[in-house]
């Protein structure tokens, strides 16, 4: 039997493999950005390989096989191939019984696709297993190898992004399958936790191990891909810019008193006021449904399923306090009395009016989800005549806010399954974020001066969104360096 003809050079043939259940249905959902084929937590879920259409631009395309997992019965797959003077002649036209022994059977599907479709053989790993539990990595390349095909191993379940132990982590699995060499090349690509911006490293590694015309087939798909997730990004970007612009713009109205007033009633009532406390209410509900609203779409853009939380809970209170001296004048209007009066609440003359906070800050999210803690603290600002609105520090920590939650839909693979707002972000997230904020607080201040004026401002919306498109790409440069020349 003469080989199958290879595919044409305006294709590339990925072929999915692995041990079963290890998550190459996972990752096809996460790179294709919808479900397909099963997944279970068991054993041998597909039974047959299924091929989709990755990406496809100006008549080039490639395709990715997902195909059924090498089962516990590779042993004796292994040992018949060694014996045969034909392997993958023999594998072909094998018949075995597919329900007496649907291990075996699964074995020979994947193998028979690997040698009849593949140009590159995308081999996944479950690196979260110490070595002793996976012997039978050796045996399954082993019997790859007899196609001759070569290998791109993909590093599955690295555990959380980003983290600092990834390179390690590769080195590690290169020593360990330098035996092999059909293996070309060793990287990581988590089905479950992977950045959108990793992706097109799949087209970098197959064109670098297919060389000649496929290889530019894959450079150009590989930059067509790219050029895709950044449009998702610009349109993420405006859907952040949205909540952002109209959280500069939203005010309450303070109806029964004067500022002045209201600090004199919170010192008799000691830093409680009912009217405070709704307004606050408000302005806090309509932040929760515009950055529901938000991330819904960000989730949409992305190809996920689900939505983002819709009530607000408390869940985690975070402390902000902002230290400040009380203006002489407004002291004196309260009768001499001085900071620190109010039980962690202060009073501050800042650009717009008095702010009215820095106890506890509302606003700050639940471990990164997109629900609200509740905290106990008014920050608030006057924003012309009767009417208040978000203070400066408070509005900084929505910016903050937001782009922990970009980064959060933008880490999440479609085969951990429909969106969920997460319990916790890893700390580097937040630290990074708070960074590039805090060094453009100028920035953000100004915006926030702009959005309280009494004066239409038919540019802040589009310096909104110049800003946040800048703070996106930084905080990803900075999360991920070897990416900064692709985010400039």
């Amino acid at each position: 039997m003469s080989p199958p003809p290879a595919p044409p050079d305006d294709e590339i043939v990925l072929s999915l493999i692995s041990h079963t259940n290890v998550g190459k249905t996972a990752l096809a959902r996460t790179l294709l950005r919808r479900d397909v084929g099963e997944v279970a937590d068991s054993a041998h879920v597909t039974l047959v390989p299924e091929s989709h259409l990755l990406v496809e631009s100006e008549g080039r395309r490639a395709l990715l096989w997902d195909t059924p997992g090498f089962g516990a019965n590779l042993a004796k797959l292994a040992k018949r191939l060694r014996s045969s003077r034909n392997p993958v002649g023999w594998i072909l036209h094998q018949a075995w019984d597919r329900v007496a022994d649907r291990s075996l059977w699964c074995s020979q599907e994947a193998i028979a696709n690997v040698q009849s479709q593949a140009d590159l053989v995308v081999y996944l790993v479950d690196a979260s297993q110490p070595p002793e539990a996976t012997a039978y990595i050796d045996l399954e390349l082993e019997v790859v190898e007899w196609v001759g095909k070569p290998v791109l191993v993909l590093l599955n379940q690295t555990g959380a992004p980003g983290g600092p132990g990834q390179a390690a982590l590769e080195d590690e699995w290169r020593e360990r399958l330098a035996r092999h060499p059909a293996v070309q090349k060793v990287s990581s690509l988590d089905a479950f936790t992977r950045c959108w911006l990793h992706e097109h490293r799949l087209f970098e590694d197959a064109a670098a191990i297919l060389g000649g015309a496929k290889a530019d087939t894959a450079r150009h798909l590989g930059r067509v891909w790219l050029e895709r997730q950044f449009g998702i990004l610009d349109e993420s970007v405006a859907a952040m810019a949205r909540l952002v612009h109209a959280s500069l713009l939203d005010t309450e109205a303070l109806a029964s008193h004067g500022l002045v007033d209201k600090l004199r009633l919170l010192v008799v009532k000691g830093g409680r006021d009912p009217e405070f406390e709704a307004i606050q209410r408000a302005l806090y509900q309509r932040l929760a449904e515009r950055t529901r609203a938000a991330m819904n779409r960000i989730i949409d853009l992305h190809g996920l399923a689900g939505e983002s939380a819709a009530e607000l809970a408390a869940r985690k209170r975070e402390a902000f306090e902002v230290r400040r001296n009380i203006d002489e004048s407004i002291a004196a209007a309260l009768g001499g009395v001085g900071t620190g009066l109010f039980s962690g609440l202060a009073a501050d003359l800042l650009a717009g009016g008095l702010t009215f906070g820095g106890g506890a800050l509302l606003g700050m999210l639940a471990g990164g989800a997109t629900t609200y803690a509740l905290a106990r603290g008014y920050n608030l600002v006057q924003a012309g005549g009767d009417r208040v609105r978000w203070s400066a520090p408070h509005f900084r920590e929505q910016v903050k806010a937001v782009l922990v939650l970009y980064l959060a839909v933008a880490h999440f693979g479609r085969g951990r399954g429909n969106w969920q707002d997460p319990a916790g972000n890893p700390a580097a997230w937040e630290e990074v974020a708070t960074a590039l904020v805090d060094e453009s607080e100028k920035v953000w201040d100004g915006l926030w001066k702009r959005g309280g004026s009494a004066k239409t401002d038919p540019a802040l919306d589009r310096d909104v969104a110049a800003a946040l498109g800048r703070s996106v790409r930084e905080l990803l440069a900075r999360l991920y360096p070897e990416s900064s020349d692709l985010l400039k």
